[in-house]
């Protein structure tokens, strides 16, 4: 009798599992004795078994960052799927190699051209500053030649009646200084008109610079571009067992990552749509707020 007890709760506990794991397919990567001990948890568990010190995390920190990428999951579709179990079978492993030197490079490169394109954001604000000071110079400088023009003229003009009539001494007194005051607005005009010239062939060679800059960081961007193109998700591999991460470029990167190999463990597919979480590239994907995106839970509900 009680050999047929137990043979009876195997059978049941056999049919609740494959009924289990055709419901909730990611149950086939717990353990056996997790099933028997959780018969009615359906979530995957996952531990964190290796984190690679030259990441630079702990596993502390990057248990957190698991648990940030299973959270997408569930404030995308309202339910648990994942929970963080030190003894669970599914083991997440962080692997150092060539590819994360790649990424490195890639955030150095990064970080030098968003630096030079700053540089050259700033070279561009002071010229436009001082092409602004240039045109109200010479909107200054072209006043003061009308005035100095019409001064010209009204002084030719006294000149012109002085011959016709007889002069005083005062008179003639007063046309020489004015004379004279017209020599030395001409000539400061000219010191200045020579100055505003020197201004603008100064202006001119830093615009010279600006645009010689302007095609480096043309070409720079164009070689970033070819060198490291945006690539398929070999960053991340999920075989069953195990979720291997190779590359990441940010804390950011490495969340999205991980909940993208999460919805492997879910059973899901790569989608065409560039802004999913489960498009094999990462891209047009919001890093820093990512939400699951309707393709991403049309793929869950198709499983």
């Amino acid at each position: 009798m009680v050999r047929l007890l137990f043979f009876l709760g195997l059978l049941l506990l056999i049919l609740w599992s494959g009924y289990q794991s055709h419901q909730h397919p990611q149950l086939k990567f717990n353990s056996l004795l997790d099933r028997m001990t959780h018969p009615f948890d359906t979530r995957l568990r996952y531990r964190i078994a290796e984190v690679d010190p030259r990441f630079k995390l702990s596993l502390e920190q990057v248990q957190e960052i698991s648990q940030q990428a299973a959270k997408i999951w569930k404030d995308g579709t309202g339910r648990d799927y994942f929970v963080y179990d030190p003894n669970a079978q599914l083991a997440i492993h962080l692997i150092y190699d060539e590819r994360q030197i790649e990424s490195e490079q890639r955030r150095t490169h990064l970080n030098q051209l968003e630096a030079n394109q700053q540089q050259w954001r700033n070279k561009k604000q002071q010229l436009d500053h001082i092409e602004q000071e240039l045109l109200e110079t010479k909107q200054y400088l072209n006043l003061k030649r009308q005035q100095l023009d019409q001064q010209i003229q009204q002084y030719n003009q006294e000149k012109r009646t002085a011959h016709l009539n007889p002069m005083t001494g005062a008179y003639q007194q007063h046309l020489k200084e004015k004379q004279q005051n017209l020599q030395y607005n001409i000539e400061t005009l000219k010191q200045e008109v020579s100055e505003f010239n020197q201004k603008i062939s100064k202006l001119n060679q830093k615009v010279d610079e600006l645009n010689a800059l302007d095609q480096q960081l043309h070409d720079s961007v164009k070689e970033y571009k070819q060198r490291f193109q945006p690539h398929l998700f070999h960053k991340g591999l999920f075989n069953g067992k195990q979720i291997i991460i190779y590359e990441f470029e940010s804390i950011d990167d490495l969340r999205l990552t991980l909940a993208h190999e999460f919805g492997h463990a879910l059973g899901l597919q790569h989608t065409d749509d560039p802004t999913a979480l489960m498009h094999p590239i990462l891209k047009e994907q919001n890093f820093t707020d990512f939400r699951l995106t309707q393709t991403d839970r049309d793929l869950l509900k198709a499983r």
